[in-house]
């Protein structure tokens, strides 16, 4: 008998004994063997008494006493024959070899008990299936046939049927009724095998059935989509988060490619990895986005069986952290450089930086001294403080970058007027812009309006809001931008608008990460609105920028309010910012 496997139990194991048809078939074939030994002993004892008398009852004794042994040993080894259909079927076939020896030594064709091939026949065919009732069929034909000849040939006959009355009665109602009931017992064993085999394929569909739920809810339960699909391209099997990141079939029920519209980012062939998996068996990936999310596609060929294309393994796995961590190793290596970089122009730039501040202040001397129009006076006065002013703001922050690494320390212990740091960042901008050159519409609305911000801080954010609205203005041939501020609880938002282009979808989403800019290469680095967007963080505020309903762009600064202004407020008291 074959040992069950051990590491897992299953009701499988009962299908494949019986299926094997194991030694207790065996045993069961020579218990059968017994009662017809028997059966012909008590013929063989009726022919010596002389109540069958042309039957060759010598011939009958030597089958039981063959028959007797060779079942003897037979069942002495058993469990060593085999587990096999063969080896029952061939137990089952030297039955009937000895059924035609015994026929032939009592009568042959005419013998009543002819009817017994039947029953033979019948246990052939549950023993082996069809293909050992045909061999079975086939044996007991030629062996009829055999019987048959004996008819016709004296010289092969050895045995008549010719029993005196009444035990020619008898004899032809024992034959019926013995043939009747090893029939009967045959299909009845065969009906109870046929119920046993169906109560263990119940249990069995039963436990597949519960096998299949435990792994499909295991896989449901998975961080990664599962699907496996066919050679045609049909989708034989997804779990549930397959199911939500893959397109669903196409109106044939076909599978589609979720980056067919947009080609695939890892393999530049363009082909497919699904259908390189099935034509030319090799591993295939690539990645798309579901929403904000990155998933990667992994293609496997699955087993196949000789030529057939094979099936294809989809595995479906998040890689939203990984590419992120990659951006952010990305970006620390560009701020990094950046960092180096900062560092070698701020030493360079320190000596024309005071140079140019020396320069400036003796050339303020020089146009009060020299009088003149007073107008021209007061606008080369202001150019001059100007550029005094900035070169003394440039000197601090490379002497910060040269000490320490990082940009001065902000000043946020005190209140800064909203108004004078917009018409400073003007004056920065549209310095020696004619009157026909883009305007800049300050509102009202800051008169009165307080912050709590570093000045320069502030300065350099407006600055780089002004000049995008500017450019903006310049590219799409307007004008105008808007500077507008107004209260909002105990914040102050500063809007800068301006009527260009608006922002491109591809940028959208990338405003304010290092690097990301639409301007064409030499006329912007990416940094302008990421230093804003920090500063302003810093400064305890927000900046979003958006696209207008009418056509431009929006951006607002939101920061606190200063102490000033917080004071004009009903029922405010003053108090220091950030005490």
């Amino acid at each position: 008998m074959m040992a069950e496997e051990p590491s897992r139990p299953s009701v499988f194991a009962d299908v494949r004994e019986r299926d094997d048809f194991g030694a207790d078939r065996i045993r069961w074939l020579i218990n059968l063997r017994w009662v017809a030994m028997a059966g012909v002993l008590v013929a063989t004892g009726l022919a010596r008494a002389g109540y069958f008398p042309g039957v060759a009852w010598p011939v009958l004794l030597i089958v039981v006493v063959l028959g007797s042994i060779y079942n003897y040993l037979l069942s002495r080894r058993a469990s060593g024959l085999g587990t096999g259909k063969r080896a029952a079927v061939s137990q089952a076939l030297v039955d009937l070899v000895m059924l035609t020896v015994v026929l032939w030594a009592a009568g042959g064709i005419t013998s009543p008990f002819i009817g017994f091939y039947v029953f033979h026949l019948a246990l052939i065919g549950i023993l082996g299936g069809p293909g050992a009732t045909l061999v079975a069929t086939a044996a007991a034909l030629a062996a009829a046939g055999f019987l048959a000849l004996t008819d016709w040939v004296p010289a092969l006959k050895i045995g008549t049927w010719e029993p005196a009355p009444p035990w020619d009665t008898i004899g032809n109602v024992a034959a019926f009724t013995t043939t009747v009931a090893a029939v009967a017992y045959v299909v009845l064993h065969a009906v109870r095998e046929l119920r046993d085999r169906e109560q263990a394929l119940g249990r069995a569909r039963d436990q597949a059935e519960l096998e299949y739920q435990v792994i499909s809810n295991t896989l449901d339960e998975l961080e990664a989509g599962l699907e496996v699909v066919s050679p045609d391209g049909h989708i034989e099997w997804r779990n549930r988060l397959a199911d939500q990141l893959a397109p669903s079939p196409s109106m044939q029920g076909t599978w589609e490619c979720p980056v067919a519209d947009r080609g695939c980012e890892i393999q530049p062939s363009g082909l497919c990895p699904v259908w390189r998996a099935r034509d030319e068996g090799l591993e295939g990936r690539c990645r798309f986005t579901v929403g904000d999310r990155w998933y990667e596609m992994l293609s496997f060929p699955l087993a196949s069986r000789g030529d057939e294309p094979p099936r294809i393994m989809n595995l479906y796995v998040d890689r939203t952290q990984s590419h992120l961590a990659e951006r952010r190793l990305l970006h620390a290596e560009r701020l990094a450089s950046l960092g180096r970089v900062a560092q070698g122009v701020a030493h360079e730039l320190n000596t024309p930086l005071a140079t140019i501040r020396t320069l400036a202040a003796d050339m303020r001397e020089a146009i009060r001294s020299l009088g003149g129009d007073d107008a021209l006076q007061s606008d080369l006065a202001e150019s001059a403080a100007l550029i005094r002013d900035e070169t003394g703001r440039l000197g601090r922050i490379t002497h910060s970058l040269l000490t320490g690494g990082t940009l001065p320390q902000l000043r946020l212990n005190s209140s800064a007027p909203l108004l004078p740091i917009v018409e400073r960042a003007r004056a920065l901008v549209f310095a020696g812009a004619r009157e026909d050159g883009p305007e800049l519409d300050i509102s009202d609305s800051l008169q009165d309006l307080v912050v709590a911000a570093d000045p320069d801080r502030l300065l350099q954010v407006l600055v780089n809001l002004i000049q995008n609205a500017a450019d903006a203005n310049r590219e799409a041939g307007r004008q105008c931008v808007w500077v507008s501020a107004q209260r909002r609880g105990s914040a102050v938002e500063i809007v800068v608008e301006d009527e260009g282009a608006g922002i491109h979808p591809d940028i959208e989403g990338h405003l304010f990460e290092p690097f990301a800019t639409t301007k064409p290469p030499g006329e912007g680095t990416g940094l302008g609105l990421y230093a804003s967007y920090m500063l302003v963080q810093t400064m305890g505020g927000d900046l979003a920028i958006e696209n207008r309903d009418q056509r431009g762009a929006s951006a607002r600064v939101r920061l606190p309010a200063g102490a000033e202004s917080l004071a004009k407020e009903p029922g405010v008291h003053h108090r220091a910012p950030w005490s």
